[in-house]
């Protein structure tokens, strides 16, 4: 494995963290296409002995369903007779876990015969702002916030059942924040050795429902990061014996959770996106990567509501997004301009997309839209429902939408949205298989 001078310097003091630090187990961690975090866990010894070399890993493993389920026509099935790739750790990644004293872990990239495997998603946002966002000459910056669900367990015959750790909606209540005190204890407590700056936590609308703030960063650090952050958040929910879920709608009579994407750009530390002339407006550079987000608006939907779920929270009249449409300061759009440092907030997705493939999307589509100067529609105040076209309703619509986007398809690359699309389908292929209590309700007296 090549390595280049900072490589080397940082493949050596992960080394010797892991020969002085007591750290006995590392796991070899990379995000799989839903953005969960999967790993294999080795000896110290073993690790140090062969990390440059790399290490064995079912290639199957990225492509998955949430539930593992296997999809077809992946291209790391079948099409490679369900072989083992390898993947190689990044020691920049490198990092203790606060939670496991004497473990580490470290993110790793994947390799197939040599060559970078195109589902991996780390791997792609690289790809992305390699090819897309350096030629702009513009410096992008990107910022995540996520809402999140603190539930409590409890087994009855039915099995598991999940309540709200806060029993109704409490936006910004004290007495409710401090009702989770000890899970942020815990978060606070670990975010620091694990690289993430916390900054803030509040109650969010929904009873249970969280929003936690870090610092924003570049699009691959930010990434990282809000994997990680997620990686926290549900463990430090585990030790407070509660689960953290991003689920983008976990009860269907309570607010959805979001992920809102800020993007900002600056050039040779300007802000281009900031009309100098009007304040808070934006520039031409900016308005035409609203427009890129428009017009890539089915794409961007596909890949930032990932799951079946997710279409749920899509509500006319409400924060979570209904239509392809922009304002200023506007939370009824699915993309606003905020208040303060001139940036775009992209509110399609839902808490449960993965973060490297939804800023790689985003970044993808707004580039698209400088470049070829698209214009978007007028900046909507108020409601802009059946005043804006409406985002795909379905999984499928917006599969369909990514898969006939011939720019988000092309800087993506076909091999990664052939995999993507394979396992979206293959989670509603298995959900159709279901038979639910609602439609039992429904037809079992009635039919």
């Amino acid at each position: 494995m090549d390595t280049n001078g900072d490589d080397q310097s940082s493949g050596a003091k992960m080394e010797s963290v892991v020969q002085d630090g007591g750290i006995d187990h590392i796991f070899l961690e990379f995000a799989d296409i839903n953005g969960i975090s999967r790993s294999k866990q080795l000896r110290a010894d073993y690790f140090l002995d062969s990390w440059r070399d790399g290490f064995a890993m079912n290639a199957l493993l990225l492509v998955q369903t949430p539930r593992s389920d296997i999809p077809t026509n992946s291209g790391l099935g079948a099409e490679i007779d369900y072989g083992d790739a390898t993947i190689h750790p990044d020691p920049e990644t490198f990092r203790r876990l606060p939670w496991f004293p004497n473990a580490a872990r470290v993110l790793c990239s994947f390799k197939l015969n040599g060559e970078p495997i195109a589902a991996e998603p780390r791997r792609l946002l690289r790809q992305v702002i390699a090819e897309q966002a350096d030629s702009m000459d513009l410096e992008f910056t990107v910022g995540s916030e996520l809402e999140f669900y603190l539930l409590e367990t409890a087994e009855n015959t039915d099995g598991t059942r999940y309540e709200p750790t806060t029993d109704h909606k409490h936006e910004c209540v004290t007495w409710a924040t401090e009702e989770v005190s000890s899970f942020y204890q815990h978060v606070t407590e670990w975010a620091p050795e694990y690289g993430i700056d916390i900054h803030s936590i509040q109650h969010e609308h929904g009873a249970g429902q969280l929003e936690v703030l870090f610092d924003y960063g570049t699009a691959l650090s930010q990434a990282d990061t809000t994997f990680d952050f997620k990686r926290l958040v549900k463990r430090a929910a585990r030790e407070d014996s509660s689960r953290a879920t991003f689920m983008a709608k976990p009860f269907g009579d309570r607010a959805g959770s979001g992920y809102h994407l800020h993007v900002g750009a600056f050039e040779n530390g300007e802000n281009a996106f900031a009309d100098d002339s009007d304040g808070g407006r934006l520039s031409d550079r900016g308005r035409y990567f609203v427009g890129g987000l428009l017009e890539h608006a089915d794409g961007l939907a596909a890949i930032g509501t990932p799951t079946i779920n997710g279409f749920k929270r899509y509500e006319s009249g409400s924060f979570a997004p209904y239509t392809a449409s922009w304002g200023y300061d506007n939370r009824m759009t699915a993309l606003r301009v905020p208040p303060g440092v001139t940036r775009i907030e992209n509110r399609i997705a839902s808490a449960d997309a993965n973060p490297y493939l939804l800023i790689a999307a985003t970044l993808a589509a707004g580039i698209d839209g400088i470049k070829r100067q698209l214009e978007p529609t007028s900046p909507v105040e108020g409601d802009p429902a059946g005043r804006r076209s409406r985002l795909p309703h379905a999984p499928e619509l917006a599969l369909q939408g990514l898969e006939n986007d011939d720019t988000l398809v092309g800087a993506l690359g076909e091999d990664f949205v052939r995999a993507y699309t394979a396992t979206k389908r293959q989670e509603l292929a298995a959900f159709r298989d279901v038979v639910t209590d609602w439609e039992r309700e429904q037809y079992v007296e009635t039919l």
